[in-house]
């Protein structure tokens, strides 16, 4: 039977029969147990929660499982986590933010099933078949692996809303559903959204497993999670073959701020948003009890009074510079969406230690996942999770440094794999601090963007009040 707690049921999936899809992780599955709704994880766009299945022993060696309680000996229990997007849960949404949820939901699936598997093997080195073909096997010096989650199924079905072919940055793409607002129109629309959505099963990264999460993150949780994203930007840094299977699959211009992938609105409201933040702040501003005059008035500093405007006349050349092709010297495949809350941490990093160790952070949710510059990356983390006073006195730039060194580290392992380099060139590879601190700087602005066009334009020093304790949010969006 299928153990159901009593709960409310958010979206299609916690009320259907999860054994098919649990199956793919534990063949010999036989019940299983949801948490209570509040129990989940309800973001915007995607729910999830940890699920206790009961399995067989012969289910394998994973590693999720917990000491067994049952009185049968052959029954133990292991601790998955279903991500989900149910699409009629999202049929408030407009057409645009509705198929950015959809896309999200198609990008990260490939990412797991067609790009991830690529990341991890290398062609120069194979075993065969028994039918002669070739297996690639993994690149010994590659870290990358010990930074993936374990995904047990990935699965999308978006069939008559966003076609396969359509590319992830076509914010035009035209809305599938009728345009009239009649209860026939509102019937095909169900219609057009029923059973469509899909889901990630993957291993179980809870405190019991020796994992947390937290934000803002101390310097050293930082540099965990940037050497982490180190190893991704350098799996994929310079290949242009599969940069361009990247740019077919996931997106030619990854990242969840992405300008043309924003609603243009965030953008023509721009000067307007900044207005409005200025007029709720300025006073906080000028009762800052901070000694330094230039800091305690910063609102009011002729530049930053123009602000608004001088972000909107550059946010289209700052992100065509962030936007490399699959052919560019420094393109590779960036995570899109570096928040502290999509980083596990392992329990070493809780005592202090530093990266680099036997234990990794594990990176989540590749939903953005696309071609730019590794600083967006970094850039991103470090303005979201680490807090401005541990970013002053050089912390900002020790995170950087630390970022590249970790970076040139993996590219010179991966160099030093590769059987094909014969011209009898032994220098290390080096990323031009000059153009990894311009991309650096343009990330930070670009960010920034976001950030006025999308959130400040309905700010309050009240709605920061209510946001200071969700770790999910920005630090600029939240942090008085």
């Amino acid at each position: 039977m299928i153990i159901m707690a009593n709960n409310i049921n958010i979206n299609a999936y916690w009320s259907q029969d999860l054994l098919p899809i649990l199956s793919h992780a534990l063949p010999s599955v036989i019940s299983y147990t949801l948490p209570s709704s509040d129990g989940r994880v309800v973001q915007a766009n995607a729910e999830g929660a940890r699920i206790l299945a009961r399995h067989h022993r012969s289910s394998g060696t994973l590693s999720e499982k917990f000491t067994d309680n049952s009185d049968d000996d052959d029954i133990e229990e292991t601790e998955l986590f279903l991500k989900t997007v149910a699409a009629p849960s999202y049929a408030h949404k407009t057409w645009t933010d509705m198929r950015r949820t959809l896309v999200y939901l198609r990008t990260e699936v490939r990412f797991y099933n067609e790009i991830a598997p690529r990341l991890l093997l290398a062609a120069s080195s194979t075993s065969t078949n028994a039918d002669g073909s070739e297996i690639p096997e993994p690149v010994r010096s590659s870290k990358l692996h010990a930074h993936l989650p374990t995904v047990h199924h990935a699965h999308y079905d978006l069939d008559g809303l966003v076609p396969e072919n359509c590319p992830t940055s076509d914010a035009e793409q035209p809305s599938p559903f009728p345009e009239d607002d009649d209860e026939a129109a509102r019937a095909e629309k169900r219609r057009l959204l029923e059973h469509k959505g899909g889901h990630i099963l993957l291993q179980s990264l809870s405190p019991s497993r020796g994992y947390f999460q937290d934000s803002p993150l101390s310097l050293t949780h930082s540099s965990w999670c940037l050497t982490a994203v180190a190893e991704l930007h350098a799996s994929a840094w310079a290949d242009r073959t599969l940069l361009e299977t990247i740019g077919d699959r996931l997106s030619e211009a990854g990242g969840s701020y992405q300008l043309q992938f924003r609603n243009p609105k965030e953008l023509r409201n721009m000067v307007a948003s900044w207005d409005s933040f200025r007029g709720q702040f300025v006073g906080l501003s000028r009762s800052a009890t901070d000694d330094d005059d230039d800091r305690r008035n910063v609102l009011e500093r002729e530049g930053v009074v123009a602000l608004g405007r001088r972000v909107y006349d550059m946010a289209e050349y700052v992100s065509r510079e962030l936007t490399p092709s699959a052919e560019s010297e420094y393109a590779t495949l960036v995570h899109g969406d570096y928040k502290a809350m999509n980083v596990f941490l392992p329990r070493e990093a809780k005592e202090g230690k530093p990266a680099g160790g036997a234990s990794s952070a594990i990176m989540i949710d590749f939903s953005c996942a696309g071609i730019g510059y590794g600083m967006s990356d970094v850039a991103m983390h470090v303005v979201h999770a680490v807090l401005p006073r541990d970013l002053e006195d050089g912390g900002e730039e020790r995170l950087v440094e630390g970022y590249l060194i970790a970076l040139e580290d993996a590219m010179n392992r991966r160099r030093d794999d590769d059987d094909d380099d014969d011209d009898g060139d032994n220098k290390r590879w080096i990323y031009p601090r000059d153009v990894a601190m311009r991309h650096y700087r343009l990330a930070c602005v670009d960010y920034l963007r976001f950030i006025m066009g999308r959130f400040w334009r309905n700010a309050t020093p009240e709605s920061f009040r209510k946001r200071k304790d969700s770790k999910n949010t920005t630090l600029i969006n939240r942090n008085l």
